[in-house]
């Protein structure tokens, strides 16, 4: 059974957490000490994306631009007067600009963020802060004088208590079709990215039938009391029990103030439905009061991977991520997803046009080895822009 990251340690009550002992590991060795920081994901309008990037600027922040799509319900009245509704799905273009902050600066770089993009509006994007480990070459830098003085929006009341659901999708398609579930539940806006998939098996045919190295991902961000429920129903639906399908990982989310605006259309009434929720998120504090599912009324035949995992995300040159992932597989590290990234680097050295960032899940007990793997061949001690990061991942599912 998939249980929240409860495992106690050794030797004290504290949750464990595999991240955490990969910090002790590399600071007991002194080589390349990690940072503790908050990754910040924000998503927003193609056209709203320089105002982030302008601020982010201002702070001395580098960050890493991807390319996706938000999906959203179009609900239109049937012609002729008939009774009824006509509901299909809607795309936009997105921008997915990923950062890393110190965690005690977290909630004001958001709320900087929050305010020049006016996130508290529905329908102008989501933003969310993950608390991971991360190595890179300099020490972080924060324009601190430039973040006192810029204003905030401090009125909303970001949730906090929420799981990022990552599903990497062989057969296309199937990411609308998760995407639709979603919206029907009422969960969020989801988030549809591609990447390309560095497993032996996408490379490979597998009985004549070649599974097609592009993936779709999708990720959806949720209260974290209904992520179990969640992961066994998309893992049914995407029928990820079958090899070369996908898989489906949970990652926790501190902070964040997500997107409402699910479904477009003509509004009927004084306040639409997404300003209703949001209303309801701020005076309950968070968002326990929309539990949707028990997991227990959700049947998978998918088998669990060991109930604690590690995401592990790699941002390097092209040139360099063949190697990278090359050490990850050394250790038996498979299923490496990488996509396309345009890093936005305020120092001006060692700036590539486009950078590679590499995402593998796997189980704890690996996560050690593949780090140490990755900072042998490393080049972090002479470029600024490559950063591995190492976040803790609470539960995944795949076929064996």
């Amino acid at each position: 059974m998939m249980n929240s990251n409860t495992t106690p340690s050794a030797n004290t009550n504290e949750v464990f957490s595999p991240s955490r002992t990969v910090w002790r590991t590399q600071m007991a060795k002194g080589t390349y000490p990690p940072h503790r920081m908050s990754r910040i994901t924000c998503i927003v309008d193609n056209l709203l994306a320089p105002k982030v990037t302008k601020t982010l600027a201002e702070l001395g922040i580098d960050n890493y631009i991807e390319t996706g799509r938000v999906v959203r319900e179009n609900i239109k009245k049937r012609p002729f007067n008939l009774p009824g509704d006509i509901v299909t799905l809607q795309s936009s273009p997105v921008s997915v600009i990923r950062f890393t902050v110190p965690r005690a600066k977290a909630k004001d770089v958001m709320g900087a963020i929050i305010y020049c993009c006016d996130l508290a509006t529905p329908g102008h994007g989501s933003i969310f802060a993950q608390d991971l480990m991360e190595f890179s070459h300099d020490d972080p830098t924060l324009n601190l004088a430039a973040l006192d003085a810029m204003p905030k929006n401090t009125e909303v009341n970001m949730l906090n208590k929420l799981s990022c659901i990552t599903c990497v999708l062989s057969i296309p398609g199937s990411g609308e079709q998760l995407a639709k579930i979603a919206l029907d539940l009422g969960i969020c806006v989801p988030v549809l990215t591609s990447g390309t998939g560095n497993d032996i098996r996408d490379q490979l045919g597998l009985i004549r039938i070649t599974i097609p190295a592009e993936k779709e991902i999708v990720s959806i961000v949720m209260p974290e009391q209904d992520s179990n429920s969640i992961i066994r129903l998309l893992s049914e639906q995407a029928k990820l029990d079958k090899t070369g399908r996908g898989f489906i990982y949970q990652t926790p989310v501190s902070i964040g103030l997500m997107d409402t605006r699910m479904k477009m259309g003509v509004q009927t009434s004084a306040a639409s439905i997404e300003q209703i929720i949001a209303a309801i998120d701020s005076l309950k504090g968070g968002t326990n009061w929309r539990r949707r599912l028990d997991y227990s009324d959700v049947e998978t035949n998918s088998s669990a991977l060991p109930q604690d995992n590690c995401e592990v995300t790699i941002t390097s040159d092209e040139d360099r991520i063949d190697a990278l992932r090359e050490a990850c597989l050394k250790v038996g590290a498979k299923g490496a997803i990488t996509t396309n990234v345009i890093p936005q680097i305020n120092t001006g050295e060692n700036t590539h046009k486009t950078m590679i960032r590499s995402a593998i899940n796997i189980p704890a007990t690996q996560a050690d080895s593949v780090v140490n793997n990755l900072l042998d061949i490393t080049s972090i001690k002479t470029d600024n822009t490559d950063k591995i990061c190492v976040l803790d991942s609470p539960a995944a599912y795949r076929a064996k």
